[in-house]
């Protein structure tokens, strides 16, 4: 396709542009593709955007300084402009940093396009797609509305090219699907959601699930009320489980690692969590929601094991942080776009199950909470600390059978104590997230109440 060629020859362009002027290294990113925002409500088509575009980052290094600028002027005269005034940038930060480091050329084998029929189905087949989604939530008993329900897509190419020769185009994208339910009974009220990632159609969970979850989730919550605080397992479930390993990956941040700001610098090779955690990051995984062959920077991506078997076995990396520490480099840069800055972070990162149903898990219970809702488990979240708290609401076990929904309590903890107390592990994974658990629990931790 034109729009192929044409974006490797502006991301060349680029690089030679900024070496022209007198940088030291260059590299670039320019996006081309189709974007689609779609929202229903009561069955109603009520926000429809549709756009398609192009977008160039170029970060140039001059004298250990670097910048990073951004546009969406592909054009020659453009791109020369954005190349000189990068290096005019650099000139005006005060203090030298580290040279900008550039991924070597090697041989990479992209992938092939996630779903390359995404932008051609008919706005008609989405949007049924949507209201399907709103009527199986509609269809749950107890459910009495069915707030918005959104779909979000990009597809289309990225190119990255650096100064060391590294010239590599990939077709990519992305989808999203969001609905939530609401359930009232008297005068109470609760919500539920459902939000699935995604590459590819294929790898979306169907609409009948989706909106199902949202309705249960938002019914299961009716009548909840609090509990005495007391220390018991608490039982995660995918769609709340996720946050541990999440809480994990900053740790695990090579940069934090690098810059002694991690508690677990220094650590490979300790045992960090139970004989039965392993923890893997890919992000070339089948059916994940990001499916790269290579990195923000221009690095080859591959399976990465983090925990194996309770052993930290490796940090994430980017570039400057696999040279510091000296390791091959993970290709674990990301950027949210051709206008940021890369950073590190996990892919498609995953806690491998267990052979366990959630039923038999909850059996197996004699007292403990099931969380279903959590929040505030972000604030305060460092690489220096591990510890672990959240506002959540659930349902309580007595006896392996669950009795009623909880409201107005808190759990807490560290990731650590937590990764070494998961007792039995789910048979349930379904990625829906660019981190996928199963069904966990962890066999006892403080919850506060009244």
């Amino acid at each position: 396709m034109k729009h192929e060629i044409d974006i490797m020859h502006i991301a060349d362009f680029a690089v030679q542009a900024a070496l022209k002027g007198g940088a030291d290294a260059a590299d670039v990113v320019v996006t081309h593709g189709s974007r689609l925002n779609l929202e229903i409500r009561s069955g109603e088509v009520e926000n429809l955007r549709r756009a398609s575009g192009s977008g160039i980052g170029l970060r140039v290094s001059k004298d250990r300084r670097s910048t990073l600028v951004h546009s969406t002027d592909l054009s020659k005269d453009a791109v020369t402009s954005l190349a000189n005034m990068a290096i005019e940038m650099t000139s005006a930060l005060r203090e030298k940093t580290d040279a900008l480091p550039l991924a070597d050329r090697v041989s990479v084998e992209t992938l092939e396009h996630p779903d390359p029929d995404l932008g051609s189905e008919s706005l008609g087949d989405k949007i049924t797609r949507l209201q399907h989604v709103e009527s199986e939530m509609l269809s749950v008993k107890g459910v009495s509305r069915a707030y918005s329900v959104a779909w979000q897509e990009w597809t289309g190419d990225v190119v990255f090219a650096n100064s060391n020769g590294v010239r590599l185009r990939e077709p990519r994208s992305f989808i999203e699907i969001e609905c939530e339910a609401m359930a009232e009974k008297n005068d109470e009220i609760h919500t539920g959601n459902c939000t699935v990632q995604s590459a590819s159609r294929s790898g979306l969970p169907d609409t009948s699930w989706i909106g199902k979850q949202a309705g249960k989730r938002a019914v299961q919550l009716l009548g909840a009320k609090p509990i005495k605080s007391t220390k018991a397992p608490v039982i995660f479930l995918p769609y709340t489980g996720w946050t541990v390993p999440v809480c994990l990956s900053v740790a695990l941040n090579g940069e934090h690692v690098t810059r002694g700001r991690s508690y677990l610098a220094g650590k490979i090779g300790d045992v960090i969590a139970g004989k039965n955690i392993t923890i893997v990051d890919d992000p070339q995984l089948k059916g994940g929601t990001i499916q790269n062959s290579f990195d923000a920077e221009g690095t080859p991506t591959d399976e990465l094991v983090l925990v194996e078997n309770g052993v930290l076995k490796a940090y994430l990396t980017d570039l400057a942080a696999a040279k510091k520490l000296n390791v091959k480099p993970g290709g674990n840069a990301r950027r949210d776009g051709y206008d940021q800055s890369p950073e590190i972070r996990s892919s498609n990162m995953t806690l491998k199950p267990g052979t366990h149903s959630l039923e038999d898990i909850i059996r197996n219970t004699e007292r403990g909470l099931i969380v279903t809702v959590q929040s505030g488990w972000w604030v305060g979240l460092s690489p220096t600390s591990d510890t672990y708290s959240a506002a959540v609401m659930g349902l309580w076990v007595e006896n392996g059978e669950i009795v009623h929904p909880v409201r107005g309590v808190s759990i807490g903890g560290t990731v650590t104590e937590m990764l070494r107390s998961i007792d039995m592990i789910g048979n349930d994974i379904m990625r829906t997230g660019p981190t996928a658990v199963p069904s966990f629990r962890v066999s006892e931790m403080a919850i506060s109440g009244v």
